[in-house]
């Protein structure tokens, strides 16, 4: 989103979505009014999981996720003579609800302590702030759900809602690419896939991070976690009733794997989507999406997965986090439809 951010006026990025300054968040700058609803505690975790893994402090507080890069500044003293260093950081909030707000505020530079050796601070915070919210953007949930956005409001194509994320956070994985090409230098044999361009680090992210909508041309870059996609051709197809099959292990084949879970077929997306998950199992096709799961899981494994276009709903409770379960069978329990079965260990 720093394209968005490269000036102090308003300009729209959608419809609804804002940037400048917006009197609830008083003078902080940012993006307002995201097209994008992230609710439940499930969908916060999973945010937080996936932005953890790029090296972000984070914190959380009633409706706000905090995301703070930290970089560390050095110079020369000229009044002492000697070389300093300095620890800086900035922090983007995420606002969450129906619509997103992300936003930020520059600390002065006295915060950290008397570095009036450092230059240009304020820009280079600034800049960091901007690689963060293009990150959160296109790297976690909230750029899957734009993706929908795109293509079921604005009537994109898929390749065109691909490219319009791109084009959109051009600044997302410069602070992953920059370690790596560290890294390279101190270890040649490390490889330089940061060297690669924005377009083609997306399609590789895409495949795990952002699982909806990806051309049939990329199926190739699909992950060993990742071998099946959420789009197809399969749209004949009426919603199922419940209850789910107990014995589908020993009646239907595997199709594949959806980030480290196994799918189970028949499987022709997106009005038949299977079986999910070896312990925590789900009836995709069953599924009603009314989220009595997700509330009764204490231990988080579920979070929503868009399926635009299935018959019986267009979100799942993807058990994103089966490792954690701890079999005490309160969704399999809560189910209206009866699509949820656990194989206690």
């Amino acid at each position: 989103m720093s394209l968005l951010l490269s000036d102090r006026v308003w300009v729209m990025l959608s419809e609804v979505a804002k940037r400048g300054i917006y009197p609830t968040h008083s003078a902080k700058l940012g993006i307002y009014r995201l097209p994008v609803d992230i609710v439940g505690q499930s969908e916060v975790n999973g945010i937080m999981s996936e932005l953890k893994t790029q090296g972000y402090a984070l914190d959380t507080y009633a409706d706000r996720i905090f995301v703070t890069f930290k970089w560390v500044e050095k110079g020369f003293d000229i009044y002492t003579n000697t070389e300093q260093s300095a620890e800086l950081n900035v922090t983007v909030e995420i606002v969450i609800g129906e619509v997103l707000d992300i936003i930020y505020q520059i600390k002065p530079l006295e915060t950290f302590g008397d570095f009036y050796w450092i230059r240009n601070y304020r820009q280079k915070a600034d800049h960091n702030a901007k690689i963060i919210i293009d990150n959160i953007i296109r790297n976690t949930k909230i750029g899957q759900k734009l993706l929908t956005y795109y293509q079921k409001i604005q009537k994109l194509s898929q390749t065109d809602s691909i490219k319009k994320l791109e084009s959109i956070t051009p600044l997302a994985n410069t602070q992953k690419s920059l370690k790596e090409e560290k890294k390279s230098l101190v270890n040649p044999s490390v490889s330089t896939a940061a060297g690669k361009p924005s377009s083609e680090n997306l399609s590789e992210k895409q495949a795990v991070v952002v699982p909806s909508p990806i051309p049939a041309s990329n199926a190739a870059k699909l992950s060993e976690n990742t071998t099946i996609q959420l789009t197809g051709t399969g749209t004949d197809y009426q919603a199922v009733e419940g209850p789910i099959d107990t014995g589908f292990k020993s009646k239907r084949q595997s199709a594949g794997k959806f980030q480290g879970i196994q799918v189970w077929g028949p499987y022709d997306a997106p009005g038949q989507l299977g079986i999910w998950g070896t312990d925590v199992c789900v009836d995709f096709d069953i599924c009603i999406s009314d989220g009595a799961c997700i509330d009764a899981c204490p231990v988080n494994v579920y979070e929503w997965l868009d399926t635009p276009g299935h018959p019986a709903s267009e979100r799942k409770p993807f058990m994103i986090r089966e490792k954690d379960c701890i079999f005490c069978l309160a969704c399999e329990n809560v189910c209206p439809p009866q699509a949820i079965k656990i194989f206690v260990k």
